[in-house]
C-alpha cells in the first residue's frame, strides 16, 4: 500500500474519531438540556397553576377549576396535569397519550429520556387545599432530540467530507515530491543521472531530494570517470604508442564492418625491408626516428588521394596495414605510385637504399577476411621479386563464385532453410551462488550449397542483406531457436545474431512482436546478439528495438564492444542486458595490466548502469582466474 494511502486512512480514521467523538458528546448535550428544560417547563406551570387554581380551591365542585387547567394543558405538551385536594382525592387529571411516530423506536431506546415533572401546593386561606401535579409530555423531548440529532449528523457528516476532500488534496500536494524522487531513481537505475529542481519546501522530504541530487551527480561524475579510465585503457590496447596508429585488432575489425556494409575498396599491406638490420646499425632513438617518418610518409602520399578514405594500421614492429575505402584500380596505382617515390627520397635521407615493399588487393565482399589478407600477402611477395621500393595490386582474392551466382544460392538456402543451427560460446557464471553454471550461449548458423559445402556465413549475411533475403532468413533462424527452446525445455538464455536489416525493417517487428508473444516462456531465454558496429550504425533503431525485446520479455547482447563505435555514455540510458567482451581484450590478461584495467573499469561501469559484462573464448587458466577475480558476470571457454 502506498504510502498516500496508508496516510489517507490514518488521518481520516482520526477525522472520523473526532467527528463521532463530538456527535455523540452533541446529542448527548442537546438530550440534558431538553430535560433540563423539561423540569424547569414543568415547575413553573405547575407553579402559575397553583397559583391561578388558589381562590377557587375552597369549592370542589366548582367548574372554574376544570375549565383553568383545560386552558393550561391546551396550550402546551404536557403528559399528564393531576389536581387532588388536600385529602389526595383526583379533582382533575388530564392526560395525552399522544405518541410521535417520527421518532424511530431504536431512538428512543438508545436515548432514553426522564419526564420532566413537578407539583405545586395550592392554598386555601391558611390551610392546603390541594397539589397540582405536571408532568411534560415526553415525546416532544424526543422529536426535538430527533430534528437536532439528524441536522447535527448532516452538519458532520458534510464537514467530515469536506475534510477528506482537502486532506486528499493536502497529502497528493505534500507528497508530490516523492513521486519525483522515485523517478528519479528509476532513472539513476537506467543510466539518466538527472536532478530534482526546484527542491520541495517540506524540510524532511526537501533533505531526501537533495541527498537523491548529491547521489546523481556522484554517480554521473563515477561513470564520467569511468568512461575517461576506459577510453584510456582502450586507447593504450588499440594504439601503437610509438606511431599512434591502430593496431592488428582493430584492423580485423575495420574488414568486418566493410564485409557487413558491403563497401569497396583496397587493402594494402606494407612491411619495412630489414628493419632489424637497420636497428642493428643504430640506436633506438634513430630507429624510432625511422618509423615515424615512414609513417608520415604514407600519410602524407595517402593525403593527396582525392575520394578516399585511407586508414593507416601498424600490426607489429616493421609490418603496417591500410584499408582503402572508395577506392578504384587508378587511385590504388596513383597511391602505390607515390609511396614507391617517397621509399626513394626517404631512402636517400637516411642512407638505406631499400625501404619498404607494398602488396594490394582489392576487397571482394564475397570473399572472407582470411582469403583478403592472404591474396594480400601474396602481393607482397610479388612486390618483393619485381625489386627494391615496389608495390603489386591483385584484382581480386580468387573468389569462386561470382555475385549473381551467389544471389542465387542464397535465394535457395533461405527458401529452402538449407542450414543448421549450432551452438557455441558456452558461457558459465562467474561469480555469486550460480558459480559455474551454463548462463548463455550462443546459437550460429551453418549454410550450405547444393553440394553439402559450407559457405562463409560473413559473405552469405552479405548477399542475403544487399539481395534483401536477410530478414527471411533471421526470421527462420529465428523460429528454429525457439523450437528448439522449447522442445528441450531450456532454463539458460541462447544470444541470436541479428542483422542491422532485420532489427530495422518494420515488417520484420511486426512479425517478430507476434512470434515473441506467442511463446513467451521461450522469448524469456532469448537474447538478441547484435554488434556494436551494426547498432552505431543507427543508435534510435538499435534504443527503440531494445525496448521492444523488453516488451515481448527478451533481452539484448552487444558483441564486439569497442569504444570507437559507441561512446560510453550513450550506454547509460538504453537498457542494454549484457556486453561480451572480445577475445583480445582478455587474451593474457593476467599478465597484462592495462588489460586488467580496462576489464576492470568495463565491469564497474556495467554495476553502475545495470549491464552484465561477458567474456568469450577464454583459454588460459591464469586468466580465467584472473577474471574471476575482477568479478565479470560470466565467461565462455
Amino acid at each position: 500500500m502506498s504510502l498516500s494511502k496508508q496516510l489517507f486512512i490514518l488521518i481520516a480514521l482520526m477525522f472520523l474519531g473526532i467527528f463521532s467523538v463530538n456527535y455523540v458528546s452533541s446529542v448527548n448535550n442537546i438530550r440534558s438540556y431538553l430535560q433540563d428544560e423539561a423540569e424547569v417547563h414543568a415547575q413553573d406551570t405547575a407553579t402559575s397553576l397553583g397559583l391561578s387554581l388558589s381562590p377557587y380551591i375552597s369549592d370542589k365542585s366548582d367548574t372554574i377549576l376544570e375549565t383553568m387547567i383545560n386552558a393550561i394543558f391546551d396550550r402546551g405538551y404536557y403528559g399528564e396535569i393531576v389536581l387532588e385536594d388536600s385529602e389526595g382525592s383526583v379533582l382533575v387529571r388530564k392526560a395525552n397519550p399522544e405518541t410521535f411516530h417520527v421518532v424511530p423506536g431504536w431512538f428512543v431506546k438508545l436515548l432514553p429520556m426522564t419526564v420532566g415533572s413537578a407539583e405545586s401546593e395550592i392554598s386555601s386561606g391558611w390551610s392546603i387545599g390541594g397539589v397540582v401535579r405536571v408532568s411534560v409530555h415526553p415525546g416532544i423531548g424526543y422529536l426535538k432530540l430527533w430534528n437536532q440529532a439528524m441536522d447535527a449528523l448532516l452538519y458532520s457528516v458534510l464537514a467530515f467530507a469536506l475534510s477528506i476532500v482537502a486532506l486528499g488534496v493536502v497529502i497528493r500536494f505534500l507528497l508530490r515530491p516523492l513521486g519525483r524522487i522515485n523517478r528519479l531513481a528509476l532513472d539513476i537505475a537506467r543510466g539518466t543521472f538527472g536532478t530534482i529542481s526546484p527542491l520541495p519546501w517540506t524540510t524532511e522530504i526537501r533533505n531526501v531530494a537533495g541527498s537523491m541530487n548529491l547521489m546523481s551527480g556522484k554517480i554521473e561524475g563515477m561513470i564520467s570517470n569511468l568512461n575517461k579510465k576506459l577510453e584510456s585503457a582502450s586507447k593504450k590496447l588499440g594504439v601503437d604508442e610509438l606511431t599512434g596508429l591502430e593496431k592488428r585488432s582493430f584492423f580485423e575489425t575495420e574488414l568486418k564492418t566493410m564485409f557487413s556494409s558491403s563497401k569497396h575498396g583496397y587493402i594494402f599491406l606494407i612491411r619495412i625491408h630489414d628493419l632489424g638490420a637497420y636497428a642493428n646499425e643504430r640506436d633506438s632513438a634513430a630507429v624510432d626516428e625511422f618509423i615515424k617518418s615512414f609513417v608520415q610518409l604514407i600519410q602524407d602520399v595517402a593525403g593527396n588521394v582525392k575520394k578516399s578514405d585511407i586508414k593507416l594500421y601498424r600490426f607489429f614492429g616493421a609490418e603496417f596495414a591500410a584499408v582503402a575505402h572508395n577506392m578504384g584500380r587508378a587511385e590504388a596505382e596513383q597511391l602505390c605510385k607515390g609511396l614507391v617515390d617517397g621509399f626513394h627520397v626517404l631512402g636517400e635521407r637516411l642512407g638505406k637504399q631499400n625501404i619498404a615493399h607494398i602488396g594490394g588487393i582489392a576487397f571482394d565482399p564475397l570473399g572472407s577476411a582470411p582469403s583478403i589478407i592472404s591474396a594480400a600477402a601474396e602481393a607482397y611477395e610479388k612486390a618483393k621479386l619485381i625489386g627494391e621500393n615496389s608495390f603489386a595490386l591483385s584484382q581480386d582474392s580468387s573468389n569462386a563464385r561470382s555475385r549473381d551466382e551467389w544471389r542465387e544460392l542464397v535465394q535457395q538456402v533461405v527458401s529452402r532453410e538449407s542450414f543448421e543451427i549450432s551452438l557455441i560460446e558456452q558461457a558459465h557464471a562467474l561469480t555469486g551462488d550460480s558459480a559455474g553454471s551454463l548462463v548463455l550461449e550462443e546459437a550460429v548458423s551453418r549454410v550450405f550449397d547444393d553440394e553439402g559445402e559450407a559457405l562463409p556465413i560473413g559473405t552469405f549475411v552479405s548477399v542475403a542483406e544487399d539481395g534483401g533475403n536477410i530478414t527471411q532468413f533471421d526470421m527462420k533462424v529465428l523460429r528454429r531457436v525457439i523450437a528448439y527452446i522449447e522442445d528441450k525445455g531450456v532454463s539458460h538464455s541462447i544470444a541470436v545474431n541479428l542483422s542491422f536489416s532485420s532489427m530495422s525493417d518494420t515488417a520484420f517487428r511486426s512479425e517478430l512482436y507476434q512470434l515473441l508473444t506467442e511463446n513467451s516462456e521461450a522469448t524469456a531465454r532469448l537474447v538478441f546478439s547484435v554488434t556494436a558496429y551494426s547498432a552505431a550504425r543507427d543508435f534510435e533503431i538499435f534504443k527503440s528495438f531494445i525496448n521492444l525485446a523488453h516488451r515481448c520479455g527478451a533481452k539484448v547482447i552487444m558483441k564486439r564492444f569497442e569504444t570507437r563505435f559507441i561512446n560510453l555514455n550513450e550506454l547509460k540510458g538504453i537498457k542494454l542486458d549484457y556486453i561480451r567482451l572480445a577475445r583480445s581484450l582478455t587474451e593474457d590478461i593476467a599478465g597484462d595490466e592495462e588489460k586488467r584495467n580496462l576489464v576492470e573499469a568495463m565491469r564497474e561501469l556495467g554495476d553502475l548502469i545495470d549491464v552484465r559484462i561477458i567474456a568469450e573464448s577464454v583459454i588460459e587458466d591464469a586468466d580465467f582466474s584472473a577474471l574471476q577475480e575482477i568479478g565479470l558476470f560470466a565467461a565462455s571457454r
